[in-house]
């Protein structure tokens, strides 16, 4: 198996839409106990006839907020000029080889990606909880290789398919 893709660069705008989304899908549980935590302590206040708000909903409020915001302070500038170079990717049986238009190559074995996440444009390689590679769908040639991609890492259980 051997796919090759077409050339593809990332903006710093979509490099920011990446972070925010690989953020949230990791802090998802985090969010939802917090602000289930919050609607508890506001409702049993609003119950209790209490008319004071606990200190503990504004702790909660502020930790949400904190969460919610580290995302968006990400500074761009601060980024490996990589990240954003045009580049192509070569994917065969033992590696994923990513070729930058300086001429810097990155070659992974395999067995040193943790993971693979599918989103609905994307590919994300992780190498580990927090580093990964991206792939967008739209870099692969056809519909074929997607498949075929798809398919090799469900093999390798990079991914599941379900």
């Amino acid at each position: 198996m051997q796919i090759k893709t077409k050339r593809y660069n990332l903006t710093a705008k979509e490099f920011r839409r990446l972070i925010r989304t690989d953020y949230f899908k990791k802090m998802k549980w985090t969010l939802i106990i917090i602000i289930v935590l919050i609607l508890f302590n506001l409702f049993s206040s609003l119950l209790l006839l209490d008319d004071q708000i606990p200190w503990f909903v504004f702790l909660l409020l502020a930790g949400l907020f904190y969460l919610t915001i580290i995302p968006f302070m990400i500074n761009v500038k601060g980024q490996s000029k990589l990240n954003f170079m045009n580049r192509y990717c070569e994917i065969d049986e033992n590696f994923f080889t990513v070729f930058y238009e300086d001429g810097s190559i990155v070659k992974l074995k395999f067995d040193h990606i943790s993971k693979a996440v599918k989103g609905t444009d994307y590919y994300f390689f992780y190498l580990n909880k927090n580093q990964f590679h991206y792939l967008p769908l739209s870099a692969l040639e056809t519909e074929q290789d997607i498949h075929r991609l798809d398919l090799f890492l469900a093999g390798k259980q990079l991914v599941k398919l379900w």
